[in-house]
């Protein structure tokens, strides 16, 4: 299985469920091909934690194999790189896919679904691109079912397939968005903890 792992926005929990799966089994490995807001001794950058997870180290080799583009600073790629090579990101992507063979590949996108990669184009364009399956994490703040039904309408008008729509429950909530998604959308809805909980099924 190949997927994208894509939010509704910035700092919704992308990270934290692809470092978790990909501690689940050497079957199932991953890439986040942009990463801004990168220090080169932060172990706890995106990219650092993905490599701990799948219990390689953290050196300049293997940086460079899961996030080429990197940098500094923490903001939409497009603005510290407004020439980032789309079809090299593409291309990149695409070659990973054949490389792991019979692994899980995640594909990590930074922010969300309309994130800029450079002035062009956008993480939508990369989905569109790449015809593979998405997982999209969202939120449970206030706005966030609209956000997320948003984000499934422009992913559909691109013909880009969600496989599931996995819901942070991390702010305190009384009312759960989890049946209203799935109601609004067709598609299989589950909270992030559900989802790892079952996650050995996932290889």
């Amino acid at each position: 299985m190949k997927v994208l792992i894509l939010g509704i926005g910035t700092d919704i929990g992308k990270s934290f469920l692809v470092e978790n799966l990909c501690r689940i089994s050497s079957k199932i490995t991953a890439i986040k091909p942009v990463c801004t807001g990168f220090e080169n001794e932060d172990k706890n950058s995106d990219p650092a934690r993905i490599l701990t997870a799948l219990g390689r180290e953290i050196s300049e080799k293997n940086l460079n194999e899961i996030t080429p583009w990197r940098f500094a600073e923490g903001c939409s790629p497009h603005f510290v790189n407004e020439e980032i090579d789309f079809v090299a990101v593409k291309n990149f992507c695409q070659k990973k896919i054949l490389e792991s063979g019979d692994k899980t590949l995640l594909i990590e996108a930074a922010g969300g679904v309309m994130t800029p990669i450079n002035n062009r184009k956008t993480f939508l364009d990369l989905a569109e691109e790449l015809k593979i399956p998405v997982l999209l994490v969202a939120g449970n703040y206030l706005g966030a079912i609209s956000h997320t039904l948003s984000a499934i309408e422009a992913l559909k008008s691109r013909g880009v397939v969600v496989e599931k729509i996995i819901v942070n429950e991390r702010e305190k909530s009384k009312h759960s968005i989890v049946e209203t998604l799935k109601n609004f959308t067709g598609v299989e809805t589950v909270t992030l903890e559900k989802f790892l909980l079952f996650s050995d099924s996932f290889k």
